[in-house]
């Protein structure tokens, strides 16, 4: 299997090394001089026709874009389909709106970055310990245990402004993001600690509307 990997910055970078662990021959394609043993290297511009015409698509399985502009890998997705309709398309998008456009130019997987990573950071805080000091502006994490008349049973994530951010809950093993609040859940908020207190007291404790 061959796989053609279009952008080698830090995304290009790390799925190079995850593919070659895998035994995947990769050929990169990025405009800067770049090196990675075990790593192919075209230097040329992705965006480039005349690129296109000289490469032998036949020769790869798939193709993922790793271009940190969503317009440029936008183009890029719409080259590849025209030359070759079969190819699997993976494509690196940064900005959510840019999603869907990627998928109708032809991408069949789009991976967001913006929410695969705050997926990530907010999944860390649930397996971890209840409560994290960020030093910078004494900023807390504090997770909560919501009981059954909580003020905040029933309250859209969405919809809670305060001084606080309300980052996630999680019940029964998975993280929403947005949505009602239940009991039963644990909710994960982000403040200063003066500002959590006041939201602990006013949304928290059981009984206090």
């Amino acid at each position: 299997m061959r796989v053609l990997l279009i952008g080698f910055g830090d995304v290009g970078r790390a799925t190079a090394k995850i593919l070659l662990s895998k035994n995947v021959e990769v050929t990169a394609i990025d405009t800067r001089d770049i090196h990675m043993d075990g790593v192919d290297f075209l230097r040329r511009d992705a965006l480039s026709e005349e690129l296109w015409e000289e490469i032998d698509l036949e020769k790869f399985s798939s193709a993922i874009i790793a271009l940190p502009n969503d317009v440029d890998a936008l183009l890029c997705i719409m080259m590849l389909r025209k030359k070759k309709e079969d190819l699997l398309i993976l494509a690196r998008c940064n900005n959510p709106e840019y999603r869907e456009k990627m998928s109708i130019a032809g991408a069949d997987y789009v991976i967001d970055i913006s929410t695969i990573s705050s997926q990530m950071v907010i999944s860390s805080i649930f397996r971890e310990e209840a409560e994290k000091k960020l030093f910078y502006e004494n900023i807390h994490i504090r997770t909560y245990k919501i009981e059954e008349g909580s003020a905040i049973v029933g309250k859209r994530i969405e919809e809670l402004k305060d001084d606080v951010l309300v980052l996630a809950y999680e019940k029964d093993g998975k993280v929403y993001e947005s949505g009602a609040i239940e009991a039963g859940s644990t909710l994960a908020v982000v403040g200063k600690m003066e500002d959590l207190k006041k939201f602990e007291e006013r949304f928290i404790t059981p009984g206090r509307q």
